[in-house]
């Protein structure tokens, strides 16, 4: 058996991903870990409903060997077997987000020998995590570039606190993961959006959409923004804006509403975000260069791109990246400001 790969979850940014990371990595190629301090700098540290679902996702398609898989646990240890790819449901029993289950499995799946379907039930648009539909029209598109084809399908939203969404992912397999090279963000193409309500008057989200046009009128942009209803089991909203540049740069940020949050308070949210993107010389936004890391750190050659940001996200995900491969990771820039990633692969496995 390879060496155990062993992280500290108390370390740099101390959150899920770094353990989304690692199930991923290990699934990958083939290591064991150990994880101590899981989600250690957060109000509830220890395993979530949602962690929990990635763990047991992972191990299911893996056969691994895991201990520690409980709800609440602070440690675990997880040894995969080889991965199966094929067709899988799982279920958050919660609002617990199905975008980051699919994170967790996709470049594993991606990497295998033939094709899966994954169909995960949960919560599509709920807080501190990629919507669906960020997914869709941002992170998909990042992802068939660097190599990985991922079709993905809304059969219905689910939203906090109800959750009980369903997305479905078909996964292709993939020869070889290709470098992404960006350089400063050019001219603005395009401008569109979505804004959207489950189980509400469209009128809530018509009033989103007028005011995410005024906010970006004022700024001399023009944008296409759809209205559309979502199918749901609950009741939400949300407004999603997407820029594309010359160049291939592209940002995605979206605001969820909540009870007794205003339609406009939505809009300008998104807004805020997209408008603070467009200030910087940021390729990508800051989410989508966090999970282009990962994938580039397998790829067939150096990528390199400017980000709005240097996060602890991104940083604390390099630094377990590190620990299962070796891969160069350099961030040019400070901690919070505007930087650049490079990327280079130096081997697959250590």
């Amino acid at each position: 058996m390879s060496d155990v790969v062993r992280i500290d979850g108390s370390e740099g940014e101390g959150g899920g991903q770094m353990l989304r990371t690692a199930l991923a990595l290990s699934m990958v190629t083939g290591r064991p870990f150990e994880m101590v301090n899981i989600r250690a700098r957060r109000d509830k540290p220890g395993l979530r409903p949602q962690h929990l679902a990635c763990v047991k996702a992972a191990a299911r398609i893996t056969s691994a060997t895991v201990e520690g898989a409980v709800l609440g646990s602070r440690s675990l240890s997880f040894a995969p077997g080889p991965v199966r790819p094929g067709t899988y449901d799982f279920e958050i029993k919660t609002a617990g987000s199905a975008s980051l289950v699919l994170h967790t499995l996709c470049l594993p799946l991606a990497l295998a020998s033939s094709r899966s379907v994954v169909t995960i039930t949960g919560g599509t648009h709920v807080p501190f995590s990629p919507s669906f539909h960020y997914l869709l029209h941002q992170w998909a598109p990042l992802m068939r570039r660097v190599g990985i084809d991922v079709e993905l399908t809304l059969t219905r939203a689910g939203y906090y606190p109800e959750g009980g969404g369903e997305i479905r992912a078909k996964i292709l397999p993939s020869s070889s993961l290709r470098p992404l090279i960006l350089g400063p963000r050019g001219k603005l193409e395009r401008l569109e959006g979505v804004s959207a309500v489950s189980g509400l008057p469209r009128s809530i989200a018509d009033r989103q959409r007028n005011r995410a046009l005024a906010r970006l009128d004022e700024e001399g942009l023009a944008a296409g923004i759809e209205v559309r209803e979502v199918p749901s089991a609950g009741k939400g909203t949300f407004l999603l804006l997407l820029s594309t540049h010359e160049g291939g740069g592209r940002a995605c940020h979206d605001a969820l509403g909540a009870l007794g949050k205003r339609a406009e308070k939505v809009a300008d949210e998104a807004c805020d975000g997209l408008l603070d993107f467009l200030r910087t010389q940021g390729a990508v936004d800051a989410h989508a260069a966090d999970q282009l890391l990962l994938p580039l750190a397998l790829a067939s050659g150096e990528s390199s791109f400017p980000v709005p940001a240097i996060t602890s996200h991104v940083t604390t995900n390099a630094q377990v990246i590190r620990s299962f491969i070796s891969a160069q990771i350099r961030f040019d820039g400070e901690p919070g400001a505007p930087g650049a990633i490079t990327i280079q692969p130096l081997s697959k496995t250590p």
